[in-house]
Formats: C-alpha cells, structure tokens, sequence
C-alpha cells in the first residue's frame, strides 16, 4: 500500500517507518528497497481482512498517481460497517478503479463486484509477454472509431478471467497500447476492443460524468 496512517496523519513509506493500516488499522512496516516501490506492508502476525490486497509495484504506483492523492487507496465500508476494503482508487464522483495486476480467482472478482458496485478494471496486459505480442497479432487494424476485431488463440486465460459486466480496459504497455474490451465470445474466441487514450480516460473518470457502464464489460450482450 503507498499510504499509512501515522500520528492521524497519511503518509508515504519512508526508511524504517512504522505506521498504521487505514482500512483495519493493523501494525504495518515500511518497505524502501532499491529495487522495488516504496510501500507500506503488515507487520508479522497481520490478521487484517482485507484478503483483495495485493504486493504493490512500479505499474500499480504509475496508476494511481494518474489520479488525485486522496482518491488513492480510500477505505471502503459495507452499509453494516462490518467489512472494509482499501480501493485503489476512489473518484469525488464515487467510481472505484481497481488496478489488477496478478490472477485472482472469477469468484473473487465477482464478490469486489458486488462490494464496490460502482466500479472499473485496469488490468496489467504487460505482465506476460505473450500475451501483448498475441494480442498485437490476433486483431485487426483499428478503424476510424479505433475499433479493432480480435480472434484469440492459444492458452492464456487472459480474456476469459476478465469475462464480466463491468467495464474491462487492459493496459499492453505504451508500445502495444492501452484498450477496452467492449465484448468477448469464451466460445467462439471472437472479441471487439477499442484503442484508449489513457490521458482521455483519466479524464473522463475524474469527471464524474461517466461510469463507463453503457456499452458494459466484455461480458454484455
């Protein structure tokens, strides 16, 4: 996580800091390594119950710092106070972006769902190479509206795990491009994509005016 609470204050990590987590307000310590970003852990022994947390890297920080500091990393409560988990990302408007970067199981994508409600995925494309460069390959030439048909083969899940309601972009890197998936066929393979400016995103996300619920996830019909 990039902040803690430290003295009722929010804080990044800093050497051998020690702070609180704002979501259960457990021990956490300061991790400032050479090689990875600067970020807050759980001290030993956490039983925070926050099971969506993630290992915060260099795509994760690049994300979040697109949007104001205190949008990111905002507590979110059920309405019966009793569970509690950190949104990567939290607009004045209420919208949840969640930046996905490892595999995480479709029940629990289901349940952060029904948790946030209103709420989009940026996915991490990059993370596995194949699956930038078959994308690059599978799909047609973007059209004058930056639409794109593609046809997925191999064994990568990635399309298949991210088949859901809700909005879907995938972030390929700035060589292979930043995309929404409009739709997507587990059967047939057969999907349609959109070639997305990320600076025209993030400002249509901090606007407020749009969820990006009309044309749904890659699951809509």
């Amino acid at each position: 996580m990039k902040y803690a609470s430290v003295a009722g204050h929010r804080i990044e990590a800093s050497p051998k800091g020690r702070g609180l987590c704002r979501g259960c307000g457990e021990p956490t310590i300061a991790k400032c390594g050479r090689f990875v970003a600067w970020h807050w852990a759980h001290a030993p022994g956490s039983t925070c119950g926050d099971r969506w947390w993630e290992p915060e890297t260099l795509w994760h920080r690049t994300w979040k710092d697109r949007f104001p500091e205190d949008w990111q990393e905002v507590p979110v409560f059920d309405e019966e106070l009793t569970d509690c988990h950190i949104a990567d990302v939290k607009t004045k408007a209420g919208l949840v972006i969640e930046f996905q970067r490892s595999t995480i199981h479709p029940d629990e994508v289901d349940a952060r769902q029904s948790f946030y409600q209103r709420m989009i995925w940026v996915i991490d494309g990059s993370r596995n190479e194949f699956d930038r460069i078959n994308f690059s390959n599978m799909r047609s030439g973007v059209d004058e509206d930056g639409l794109a048909h593609f046809h997925w083969f191999g064994r990568s899940k990635l399309f298949d795990r991210w088949h859901t309601t809700k909005p879907v972009f995938i972030d390929f890197g700035e060589k292979f491009g930043f995309w929404r998936i409009l739709r997507f066929d587990p059967v047939s393979r057969k999907g349609l994509a959109v070639l997305t400016n990320i600076e025209t995103f993030v400002k249509l996300a901090s606007a407020g005016t749009t969820d990006f619920d009309r044309s749904g996830g890659p699951a809509s019909s």
